[in-house]
């Protein structure tokens, strides 16, 4: 990807971040800043404004911080796992639910008497990531992405929530969660377009590199390969059904 489309990637993050923070936080603090506005009293109203806009500028360079993390992990555990990676991906998320449910927000909540108001939170994490793997995986057929976009949803998700969910306040948890999956979200679902685009940018400008000639050849290959074994299976399904039908009417020979 080229600079420009890296630093617009970037900033769009960042202001998704800080517009999903300002409208979650309006609603949960109505009796702290909106009636604020209602009331008149803008300078009170824009100072708890900039305040939120500012903490959503946090939320969205941790989730940026936490996607270029995986974006080094997904590699290293595939040249370390192998083959195994997708399986030990699929633990890691079951820990991390687990780790949601009951480590953290079962215990946080017990303690301050109020359960149900946390133990939403998990639900809605894991909810959504499925969601966004199964959106994820639609979008790029043949190319296995659910589980990884799943361990990315639910397991960083949930390793980036640590700091923000040993508060008692609700209204913490709120803005932090909804901006982090939508955050996460987003750089999952449009890094790729944003690749196609800059890459779009060279091919137009003539200023392919080496490189980029070696990547786009090799994505070529996948391609090719994938639909070879797509039209394999579906021969090999062809033959098979051919011979149950080929020995149905061989047993009903027989039986006459």
């Amino acid at each position: 990807m080229t600079s420009k489309y890296l630093v617009r990637f970037y900033f769009r993050t960042l202001l998704l971040g800080m517009v999903i923070t300002a409208i979650v936080s309006l609603v949960t603090e109505y009796q702290n800043v909106t009636r604020y506005l209602l009331e008149g009293q803008f300078g009170e109203f824009f100072a708890g404004l900039i305040w939120f806009l500012g903490y959503g500028l946090l939320i969205a360079t941790v989730s940026q911080v936490a996607f270029f993390i995986y974006l080094f992990l997904h590699p290293l555990g595939m040249g370390i796992f192998r083959k195994l990676w997708p399986y030990v991906q699929l633990l890691l998320v079951m820990y991390a639910a687990f780790d949601l449910f009951y480590v953290r927000f079962y215990r946080v909540g017990a303690e301050a008497g109020q359960v149900w108001s946390y133990i939403w939170i998990p639900i809605l994490v894991i909810v959504s990531g499925f969601i966004v793997a199964r959106w994820k995986d639609r979008e790029s057929p043949g190319t296995q992405l659910f589980i990884p976009a799943l361990f990315y949803m639910i397991f960083m998700t949930s390793v980036t929530l640590i700091p923000f969910i040993t508060v008692e306040d609700t209204s913490w948890i709120y803005r932090s969660v909804f901006t982090l999956i939508v955050c996460n979200a987003f750089q999952l679902l449009m890094l790729p377009k944003y690749i196609e685009a800059s890459e779009k940018e060279k091919v137009e400008r003539g200023r392919m590199t080496k490189a980029d000639i070696n990547e786009q050849k090799r994505t070529e290959r996948e391609q090719e390969q994938t639909a070879q074994k797509n039209k394999e299976k579906a021969q090999g399904k062809q033959r098979n059904t051919m011979n149950y039908k080929n020995k149905t009417r061989q047993k009903d020979r027989q039986g006459k």
